[in-house]
Order: C-alpha cells, then sequence, then structure tokens
C-alpha cells in the first residue's frame, strides 16, 4: 500500500510541475507577442510619420517620385510623404561639380620617356589632330552645376548619387561602359575639343594662342550644354596641359625652347630699338632747341642793328659831318678804353708834332663802363 501510495504522489507531483511549467511557457510567449506588438506598432507609426519626412539641404534638390513616376521637386524647407515604395526620394546636388577629361596616351596613363611608348595607338589612346596634321595630348577640368534640377531629372533619367562616377551597364556578359550625366558631358566636351583643335595649328595650342584655344573650346561646349537642354549651366574650363606624342617631345622642347628664345631676342631687340629712338628724339630736341634760340638770338640782333642804322641814318642825312665825326669819337673812345698806356701825336698849327705822356694812368675801368660803351654804340 505504501509503495501505491508513493507511486499516486510522485505522479501528482509531475502533473504539478507540468503546469507550473506550461503557464510559464504561455506567460513567456505573451510577453513576446506584446513586445513584438508594440515594436511592430513603433515601427508602422516611424512609418507613417518619419518614415516619409525629409528637409532639403543647402545646394541640393529633392526629386519625389511617385510610384516610380516623377511627382515635384523641392529646392528647400522640409516636406513628408508616404515613404517607400508608394514614394521614393532622389537627392540632386546644385553645388558646383568637378570632372576630368583627358586626350592622353596609355589608357590615360601619360609617358614621360620615349621608351615607354613605342607608337601611338589609334585605337586605344586619346589624342587631338591640330589643322596642320599634328597630334596633341591634353588634360582639361570642367567645373558645372545643375540649374534646373527637374529638368536635369527628367533628360538624363539619374538613380543615383549625382557627383559619383556613372554606372557601367551590362547587356548580358557584354561590357557596354558608363552610362549617365558625366559621361554624356564627357561626350560633349570631346566633341567641342576635337572640333575646335582642329582650327588651331599645333604651334598656336602649345604656345601662341593657347588662352584664345581654351575660350574657344569652353564657348563650344556651353553651347552644346545649351542646346542639349540638360539643366546644366557650366561655371568653366580649365586646360591643365598640353603635351606632344611621347616620340617626338624633344623636338617640340627643342623647337619650344627655340620660340621662347625668339620672344626673349625680339623684346631685347624692342627694348633696344626704343632706347636708341628715344635718345635720338632726345637729341634731336636739344638740337632743334639751340637752333631755335640761335636763330632767335641771330634776329634779334639784326632787328637791332637794323633799329640802329635806321636811326644813324636818319640824322646822318640832316647833319653828315656831325655825325660822322660823332661816330669817330665814339669809336675813338672805344678803342682808347681798352689801353693802359696812352701816346697821343698831334701837329700844331706850325706843322710841329707834340708827344703827350700821361703820367698818371687811369684806373681800371668797371665793367658797367664798358657796358655803357656798349650802350652808346
Amino acid at each position: 500500500m505504501e509503495y501505491g501510495k508513493n507511486k499516486f504522489n510522485k505522479a501528482e507531483i509531475d502533473g504539478n510541475s507540468y503546469d507550473s511549467g506550461m503557464k510559464a511557457l504561455s506567460k513567456s510567449v505573451h510577453t513576446a507577442f506584446v513586445i513584438l506588438l508594440v515594436v511592430i506598432l513603433l515601427m508602422l507609426l516611424r512609418f507613417i510619420t518619419f518614415g516619409g519626412y525629409f528637409a532639403v539641404k543647402a545646394q541640393e534638390a529633392v526629386i519625389v517620385l511617385q510610384f516610380g513616376k516623377f511627382k515635384e521637386c523641392h529646392t528647400k524647407d522640409w516636406h513628408w510623404y508616404l515613404p517607400y515604395p508608394v514614394n521614393r526620394f532622389i537627392k540632386i546636388q546644385t553645388s558646383p561639380q568637378f570632372l576630368n577629361v583627358n586626350f592622353i596616351s596609355l589608357d590615360g596613363v601619360m609617358a614621360e620617356n620615349k621608351a615607354a611608348l613605342s607608337s601611338l595607338n589609334m585605337a586605344r589612346d586619346k589624342y587631338l589632330v591640330t589643322a596642320d596634321g599634328n597630334i596633341l595630348h591634353s588634360n582639361w577640368t570642367l567645373s558645372y552645376h545643375v540649374s534646373d534640377p527637374e529638368k536635369f531629372y527628367q533628360r538624363c533619367m539619374i538613380t543615383g548619387e549625382t557627383a559619383k562616377e556613372d554606372e557601367i551597364v551590362y547587356d548580358g556578359s557584354v561590357k557596354l561602359g558608363p552610362r549617365g550625366p558625366r559621361t554624356m558631358l564627357k561626350n560633349l566636351f570631346t566633341e567641342s575639343a576635337i572640333n575646335v583643335t582642329a582650327q588651331y595649328t599645333v604651334s598656336d595650342i602649345y604656345d601662341l594662342k593657347r588662352n584664345e584655344y581654351a575660350s574657344k573650346v569652353e564657348a563650344d561646349f556651353a553651347k552644346r550644354i545649351l542646346d542639349a537642354d540638360l539643366g546644366l549651366a557650366l561655371d568653366y574650363v580649365t586646360l591643365n596641359s598640353v603635351t606632344p606624342p611621347a616620340q617626338i617631345a624633344q623636338a617640340f622642347n627643342e623647337v619650344s625652347v627655340a620660340m621662347n628664345q625668339k620672344v626673349v631676342l625680339k623684346n631685347q631687340a624692342e627694348e633696344y630699338s626704343l632706347k636708341v629712338v628715344n635718345d635720338a628724339k632726345n637729341i634731336a630736341a636739344i638740337i632743334l632747341a639751340d637752333a631755335q634760340n640761335y636763330q632767335t638770338q641771330v634776329v634779334a640782333d639784326v632787328l637791332a642793328e637794323k633799329s640802329y642804322f635806321s636811326s644813324i641814318l636818319g640824322e646822318y642825312q640832316k647833319n653828315p659831318d656831325t655825325v660822322l665825326m660823332t661816330l669817330y669819337n665814339n669809336t675813338l673812345s672805344q678803342i682808347l678804353s681798352l689801353q693802359e698806356n696812352k701816346y697821343i701825336i698831334g701837329s700844331n698849327s706850325d706843322g710841329g708834332q707834340q708827344l703827350r705822356i700821361k703820367l698818371n694812368p687811369e684806373a681800371p675801368k668797371r665793367k658797367e663802363n664798358n657796358n655803357n660803351v656798349e650802350g652808346v654804340k
């Protein structure tokens, strides 16, 4: 009897343990369900509220696609739409973007020595042909920005970040290459560079008219962007470098050195010519000024002599003897005034001669007296 009773008690204990475990399991499942429900509700709440919320940053535009079709374009403020998959948002940068375009050899690697490039592969290497049939390699930097985000999206059909490189497209296992707005801009610029380069000689592009050449490429590229109506605006185009093919780089450098020497010598010659011409003009001006002064002095002297003789002539015509005697006395006085010792030899009424010696010599005449004598003249 005791054995049966113990067995019954053990079975009762096992039943109570099973009920307790089921209750604990049920409680745990219920708690997990409540937590999961709360999480789902929170996620649903976020999906409905914040899932479709966005704020447009500076220098950025947001395109809203509803079920894959264009709906609106926003360039400022904050907005809310039902989130994906109902609506999709594409961000477009409107800040300046930069693009590098190369026309170089060796798949984008510029060879620095002739040994690195034995021949130019026309099917592989990038190059430009000038008006005189020469080949040049060049490197350019383009700066542009999105001026009309809506038009830019509709024309280019972008699907990702606009500042990144375009995606490479495959047709099955065949690589078609990159497709996108940056690739389109590169192709448009390539057309402009090829077209303008064909209008200039190698010497013009390499040295003489380099700035003019770069400006014309920029103008042609800007026109192509405008005609394509892509919603883009060109900021500037910079020509970073122009180099000849590696095989003839040394010859080009020698020509460049010779042209630089020519410019230096020409500038020196022009400077020397300008100096000689200026010196000659200065000397000519001095000679001309001296001649004009001499002419003025001679004319003044002649006029003074004319006036003097005219006055003497009038007096002479009135009283010839008196004028002659006055002129004689004035002339004799001027001559004697210049002599320190004077000896006067004259004759008297008897025919005899008299010698008069001045024992006390006169004091030296002052300069004013000489001026007075000249005034009498």
